[in-house]
């Protein structure tokens, strides 16, 4: 039973760790100013740089649930006020926000579940941290092989990979979006993608070898009490 738990509580953290690195980038305006910068973003869609971070700031909101839509954004873009986002930009973003709550409500759940999950093994009185130090190597040594895997094929053709993600996550086809009408896709074209993704996976594995790491240094330096079965 004791391994049991310390699976499930090793795939919980996993599934947060996964979760918050995909997040933390999405909200991480520092990010986006450097990417804006290295992009000429502002230049692209003839709009004031400090404008642009207004908007970006306002479409971060909605997607942290903290305004409820994006047709009240107006910004002046090549010297006249307008709308900021078209209805399929809106549109497109409604999925994405979706998927989002989707991901802080895998986040949340897998944590309590985790939480839950280590104090039932203290009232159990196993040996707590050597089943969890154990069963975390594990699964995560497996997520890291996997995710190199995956990183391979991705990076053969990322741009394909980025249609394949969009195919299977959303139902419609308003993420299909025209560089010469729509801001968003100036916003954030491909090359922004593909450094947000590095971003993330760099998260990932950083967490997962801190992880691996912290397990093997105190697997080898203490010997398993086991007090129940």
């Amino acid at each position: 039973m004791r391994w049991l738990f310390g699976y499930i509580i090793a795939i919980c953290l996993l599934l947060v760790v996964v979760s918050q690195s995909i997040i933390f980038p999405t909200f991480f305006m520092p990010f986006f100013r450097w990417q804006y910068e290295r992009l000429n973003v502002a230049e692209t869609i003839q709009v004031e740089k400090d404008e642009l971070m207004r908007v970006t700031t306002d479409l971060l909101d909605y997607m942290r649930g903290r305004r409820e839509s994006l047709e009240d954004v107006y910004g002046i873009v090549a010297g006249e006020e307008r709308r900021f986002f078209s209805d399929i930009e809106i549109r497109h973003m409604i999925d994405v926000l979706d998927l989002y709550d989707i991901a802080f409500m895998i986040r949340n759940i897998a944590f309590f579940v985790m939480i839950g999950l280590i104090l039932g093994m203290a009232l159990l009185k196993y040996d707590v941290l050597h089943v969890l130090f154990r069963c975390a190597r594990e699964v995560f040594a497996c997520f890291l092989i996997l995710s190199a895997i995956l990183v391979g094929v991705i990076a053969v053709n990322f741009e394909r990979a980025f249609d394949i993600f969009h195919y299977i996550f959303f139902d419609n086809d308003y993420w299909i979006l025209d560089p010469r009408v729509d801001l968003l896709i100036n916003m954030v074209p491909l090359n922004f993608f593909i450094h947000i993704s590095i971003f993330i996976a760099l998260l990932m594995v950083t967490a997962s070898l801190i992880i691996i790491l912290a397990a093997t240094v105190y697997l080898r330096r203490t010997q398993p009490t086991f007090y129940k079965l």
